[in-house]
């Protein structure tokens, strides 16, 4: 029995999801089958972007964008030279530091392709849009505002009038959610109790990122680590996927999709962003791909590994500053580059604002 077959197995057995919780967690499960969807709405969130769509890169099956970008010679040896640069260049210019009194607002921009329909013959993709609050101080909750479906691509007009029947969902639009968050990926509405919630690597929080070594040999230690993964709810199946996708990485492929997930939660400092990038120079078997545009039409430079056959992770980063600026994940094609397939995305920016939304 293989690593798919586990997953596939442990799948039968999944509770129907809710729409919203469905949101996040269709990146994990694009081959599910077709499901009826309650109208309830959760009162728990997950949020949690590149480890959950590293994760659904052992299941993921369809197309979602091309990629025209190339891969430049020299494998692990390129890549490393790029992210030494990049590491340079990141420690000679640090971030703006948060005032008192004022906020740093991460906005993260994410794409993830839904497959619907009794054959699974139609295509949508789905855009959401998250923002975090953080103050100058770690350790406090954060404002965090979710808006799930910002906007709804259909791949043809057939698509979206299937979707009237199949998935009536995509074609609504929810109001955002507000409330406080008590770690990376969880929002906890104003008119609920607080849950507890852990942060990790998968899911970094602020405080979590700050307490890393800057050392490059005990992070990388610390990245390739294997940790059962800590879910914001403890219903058995979904916690049993979850552990079997995480066991079947290997601990250089779960450092390196850890190395994306603290970069793109934009929560890691500049000395920890340097400390990343060096680590990240350990790992063999890395690529340097050349100019590439993110979700929000930002270039840069990517530095992919594989994580499963056929299919890479990419960092995506801008060379100009050494700056992290968002992720993919790539069906690798055979032959050209231009044949690879782009199956999720992630972009982020960050900026220094007075002010941030009122929760109750």
């Amino acid at each position: 029995m293989t690593e798919i077959d586990l997953l596939k197995r442990v799948r039968d057995d999944v509770p129907e999801p809710d729409p919203l919780v469905l949101a996040r967690a269709r990146q994990r499960l694009l081959t599910a089958p077709p499901v009826r969807r309650r109208v309830v709405r959760p009162r728990l969130v997950v949020a949690g972007g590149l480890a959950l769509i590293l994760a659904g890169g052992f299941l993921a099956a369809d197309v979602m964008s091309r990629d025209g970008s190339s891969a430049v010679p020299g494998a692990t040896a390129d890549a490393g030279t790029f992210l030494a640069d990049a590491a340079a260049k990141t420690k000679a210019d640090p971030e703006v530091s948060i005032p008192p009194g004022k906020f740093r607002q991460v906005t993260t921009e994410r794409t993830f392709l839904y497959k619907f329909g009794p054959k699974k013959e139609f295509t949508a993709t789905e855009h959401l849009r998250q923002d975090s609050w953080v103050t100058a101080d770690p350790s406090r909750p954060y404002t965090l505002r979710i808006q799930e479906l910002a906007k709804v691509d259909f791949a043809t007009p057939q698509d979206k009038a299937a979707a009237r029947r199949y998935a009536p969902f995509l074609l609504g639009h929810p109001k955002p959610r507000l409330g406080r968050a008590t770690c990376r990926g969880v929002l906890i509405e104003p008119d609920t109790r607080t849950a507890p919630c852990t942060p990790s690597w998968e899911f970094p929080s602020p405080a979590f990122l700050a307490g890393q070594p800057r050392d490059p040999e005990p992070l990388l230690t610390a990245l390739r680590k294997y940790t059962p993964p800590v879910l914001p709810r403890d219903g058995v199946p979904e916690r049993q996927l979850e552990l079997a996708r995480a066991g079947a990485m290997s601990p250089d492929q779960r450092a390196f999709g850890r190395i994306a997930s603290a970069l793109n939660s934009g929560f890691a400092p500049a000395d920890l962003r340097a400390a990343l990038y060096e680590a990240a120079r350990k790992i063999p078997g890395m690529r340097l791909t050349d100019d590439v545009e993110t979700l929000d039409g930002r270039h840069g430079r990517a530095i992919g590994l594989a994580v499963n056959e056929g299919q890479r992770l990419d960092i995506i980063i801008s060379p100009s500053n050494g700056q992290s600026i968002g992720s993919r994940l790539v069906d690798v094609g055979k032959g050209a580059a231009s044949n690879d397939v782009v199956y999720s995305t992630e972009s982020f920016t960050t900026r220094i604002t007075p002010t941030q939304p009122l929760t109750k």
